[in-house]
């Protein structure tokens, strides 16, 4: 399997396809050189055609632009990639089960009036914030929650087993990675038991993000032992590789009342069991309340269309909250392709924040190739005099996504952005934390996998008091990480050569 993930990729069918072009050129050289004009003004006609296409697209101008390279360079070459990688909106039947389940959903998750007024008193200068996410991501905030903030994944773990042994009625997991070891062994073990006690237990993965990590039968074994199993966008050879939807959520909800975002995979390294990449460091937060809702909701939505069934949303979601006497808002959202999510939610929730940060806004992203709105955003704000700091990984788990993430250094410090990559090792957490005030958590990186192709989620935390924790990890983290300065960091020529080709076509993949 993991020589299909290797060759049945993005990067097989962008040869395939340059291999095709070479081939039709050379035929035309070679045999119909008396048709050699005609087929330059078929060859033009049919870029002149991409490109106006490509241009009226409602789309990033990063993502046009290198398709329109590629349209312009070698036309047969561009159109073939293109059908092949381009597409990245939901088929109309994928859309129609979300919509379904997303209508039916709502009935269980509406707040009551008078709460909805006194969470627009909390969220004060954060409204907007919040209300953009209402109407983008169609899910909605909560009061009277408990959020407990998780700054390991170690610690994640431990409170996510005792959580599960406390299930009565439901267990939904929803992860990008599965990889057997010690944490998945150890909830697998807890899901049997709770299945064999009438729990019922459901499992969503996606094939791609754990491929070569679990078996091709995995899902049909979780199955046979009674843990309802479905693979997202299973994985076929030349088909299921090139993908760009991914489900790279992580959810975990408990009965309804318990709900788990973040970072963290169910795999050993994310707990530090496993460190060929140094110190792993992840987040994650365990919401109780009202809010933990919206999570079984995303889980419900996503499995049922998956699974292409139907599910009693009133079974799960009407369900008795606890109320807790905590300050502060609690809004988890999604985000994904279009044309379900007509907006880049990720991204603009976070230019969101950065845009409001009056102090500073810190972020910790494993990734850092952000397009041109969010650069402008980050750039905008150190300008404006805040403290800007960005924590990037020192050790790698891609090398080629670590230098094009050290090519985007230069113009963010010009501007007075502080960056500092993490000594330790690997820096997973996705977070942004600005002014005491407002935070992310969740699964949504600083590149155009997470920010365009990807399924993502997280929560905005508005003054909950969890936020001191939060401010204190990252006064951590930043104490053992190393500070980027134009005098301590060179990329040379070649590099910054080099890198400029990778960033110009970064958008596709």
């Amino acid at each position: 399997m993991k020589f299909f993930k290797k060759f049945f990729n993005q990067v097989f069918f962008i040869a395939l396809a340059f291999l095709l072009q070479f081939l039709l050129i050379l035929a035309v050289v070679s045999y119909f050189n008396q048709y050699y004009i005609v087929f330059q003004v078929l060859q033009s006609l049919l870029g002149i055609a991409v490109f106006v296409y490509i241009i009226n697209k409602k789309e990033s101008p990063e993502f046009k632009l290198p398709w329109l390279f590629l349209f312009m360079a070698f036309p047969v070459f561009g159109l073939v990639v293109y059908l092949l990688l381009a597409d990245q909106r939901l088929s109309g039947k994928q859309n129609k089960r979300l919509v379904k389940a997303e209508d039916a959903c709502k009935l269980y998750l509406a707040a009551p009036e008078k709460e909805r007024k006194e969470m627009n008193v909390r969220l004060g200068a954060y409204a907007g914030t919040d209300n953009y996410l209402v109407h983008a991501a169609r899910t909605e905030g909560d009061i009277y929650n408990k959020v407990d903030f998780f700054p390991v994944g170690e610690a994640f773990f431990a409170d996510l087993l005792t959580e599960l042994r406390k299930a009565e009625k439901f267990i939904f997991m929803e992860y990008f990675i599965i990889d057997p070891g010690k944490m998945w062994n150890a909830v697998h073990e807890i899901l049997l038991e709770k299945v064999k006690a009438g729990v019922e237990v459901r499992v969503m993965y996606d094939d791609i993000g754990t491929l070569g990590m679990v078996g091709g039968n995995f899902a049909k074994t979780l199955c046979k032992e009674g843990i309802r199993c479905v693979k997202f966008n299973p994985f076929r050879p030349f088909v299921s590789g090139i993908y760009n939807n991914r489900d790279h959520r992580k959810i975990t909800v408990v009965d309804g009342k318990a709900g788990y975002t973040g970072g963290v995979n169910l795999g050993d390294e994310y707990i530090n069991e496993n460190k060929r990449l140094g110190h792993w460091k992840d987040t994650a937060v365990k919401i109780r309340g009202a809010a933990a809702g919206t999570l079984t909701a995303m889980f419900l939505q996503m499995f049922d269309m998956t699974a292409r069934e139907t599910s009693d949303y009133g079974k799960y979601l009407d369900v008795a909250h606890e109320k807790f006497d905590e300050p502060g808002c609690v809004h988890p959202f999604g985000d994904g392709p279009q044309p379900f999510y007509g907006e880049q939610v990720g991204e603009n929730n976070y230019i969101n924040i950065i845009a409001a940060a009056k102090d500073y806004v810190w972020i910790t992203t494993p990734y850092l190739i952000p397009d041109h709105n969010l650069t402008t955003a980050l750039r905008n704000a150190a300008l404006r005099g805040v403290d800007v700091r960005i924590v990037t990984p020192h050790i790698p788990d891609k090398k080629i996504i670590l230098n094009m993430t050290r090519s985007n250094y230069t113009y963010l410090l010009q501007a007075g952005v502080k960056i500092y990559e993490y000594t330790p090792g690997f820096i997973h957490a996705k977070q942004m934390l600005s002014d005491d005030r407002v935070a992310f958590v969740g699964t949504i990186n600083m590149d155009y996998r997470s920010l365009v192709h990807h399924y993502e989620c997280g929560a905005l935390l508005v003054d909950v008091p969890c936020l001191k924790e939060i401010r204190e990890d990252f006064e951590s983290t930043l104490a053992v990480s190393e500070e980027i300065t134009p005098y301590n960091f060179k990329m040379g020529f070649f590099a910054s050569l080099f890198n400029s080709f990778l960033t110009l076509f970064a958008p596709l993949f």
